[in-house]
């Protein structure tokens, strides 16, 4: 073989192997695994391009709390809801609209998805900054986990645009209609919420939720199994919880620490300097070093010991989770969110049996102007790897 040959049949090879290359990409899933972020708006100049490189700002679906919120940017009235301020915040407001519909709401989902493995064995989310306070609303800052090939943008290209969820806008319900913000595979994978309050009480919940089979829980050396799974319709926020515990208002910093087999959540006031060496917004962060008193919920999760039983918990949960055996969380994807009333801020409104349809009223007419405007603003959030 001459040696022009032998080049020609290099070249072709290297093309064909490049072209094969290409296509395997372009089928594959988009990666977004474990990319780790920091953003600190409070030192820092940044475009929305920076924002948008890490998180969705539309949620294309119906609200799965049932609230008097419209998250769908193709039908929000409002055009203000999202601000970014040069060395301060980014802020996600609730406006309202001035219709039976209530509010214009934001719900931003971080378009990473995170998992532990043998190189990554825990995951440190923080989050400093200020929550809305007033009866009616429930704001939250939570993970949620999917298998599925829409949230982990499997076969397509472009999902990670905002634009490429216009598409989900007036299809389907959220609890059949997948898409990288919406699963319907939950919580078959796990739902870890770092901070839900209602109400304008300023009592912070940590919760977890997940498959009868997947997990039981030990909450700060209680002794007490306590499992995982959402209960019955007469109960359908529970999963398990640890000590809800009270703030002068929700501010200050907000941390969660996941490990396999354990997760801590830990808050500092306002006025705490957070990012001193080793503090949570440091560089180098070392949860050891922490007083004690911040750390507010440590929960040691177990293999589940209940199997799904339909007169115990609900049908749908049960036909989801007929595969879900071991207590592990995947793909989880952050969420910061506002909603108004729904399923568990309005059932707890007031003491009456109309409670509900109590909040509903009251955020359409007395408390319209109270709540108009609330936002939650963000001055740093990160997700880093611990040694």
């Amino acid at each position: 073989m001459t040696n022009d040959i032998k080049i020609f049949f290099t070249f072709l090879t290297i093309l064909i192997v490049s072209n094969i290359q290409c296509i395997a990409q372009k089928n594959d899933s988009i990666s977004y695994d474990n990319h780790f972020f920091v953003l600190d708006f409070e030192n820092n100049q940044y475009d929305f391009s920076e924002v948008q490189k890490y998180f969705f700002t539309t949620y294309p679906h119906n609200d799965p709390t049932q609230g008097n919120v419209i998250y769908d940017r193709v039908k929000w009235v409002n055009d203000d809801l999202i601000k970014l301020t040069e060395y301060d915040a980014l802020y996600g407001f609730i406006k309202s609209r001035n219709d039976s519909l209530g509010f214009d709401s934001f719900r931003f989902t971080s378009k990473p998805y995170y998992n532990l493995d043998d190189k990554v064995k825990k995951i440190l989310f923080v989050f400093k900054g200020k929550l809305p306070s007033e009866k009616g609303v429930w704001p939250a800052w939570w993970l949620n986990g999917s298998r599925q090939d829409e949230w982990l943008y499997k076969g397509k290209d472009n999902l990670t645009l905002n634009e490429s969820l216009d598409k989900y806008s007036g299809i389907g319900q959220f609890y059949d209609t997948p898409s990288p913000v919406n699963c319907t595979d939950w919580p078959s994978a796990g739902e870890v919420d770092i901070i839900e309050t209602i109400n304008g009480n300023n009592i912070i919940h940590n919760t977890i939720h997940t498959c009868p089979q997947m997990c039981d829980s030990e909450w700060n050396g209680d002794g007490v199994i306590i499992n995982c799974a959402n209960a019955t319709l007469s109960d359908p926020n529970s999963g398990c919880s640890g000590s809800s515990y009270e703030v002068n208002s929700p501010e200050g910093t907000f941390a969660c620490l996941w490990e396999n087999k354990s997760i801590r959540f830990y808050y500092w006031e306002p006025e705490t300097d957070v990012r001193s060496p080793g503090g949570p917004l440091s560089s180098l962060p070392d949860p050891d070093a922490w007083e004690k008193s911040n750390l507010k919920n440590y929960v040691r999760l177990f293999d589940g010991s209940q199997d799904c039983d339909n007169e115990i918990h609900q049908a749908w949960q049960c036909e989801i989770c007929k595969e879900m055996n071991k207590c592990e969380f995947k793909n989880l994807k952050m969420t910061f969110n506002i909603t108004l009333c729904g399923i568990w801020a309005g059932n707890k409104f007031d003491e009456t049996d109309n409670s509900w349809n109590n909040c509903k009223d009251y955020v359409l007419g007395d408390g319209k102007e109270l709540i108009d405007n609330n936002f939650i603003k963000i001055e740093y959030v990160s997700v880093n790897p611990l040694p």
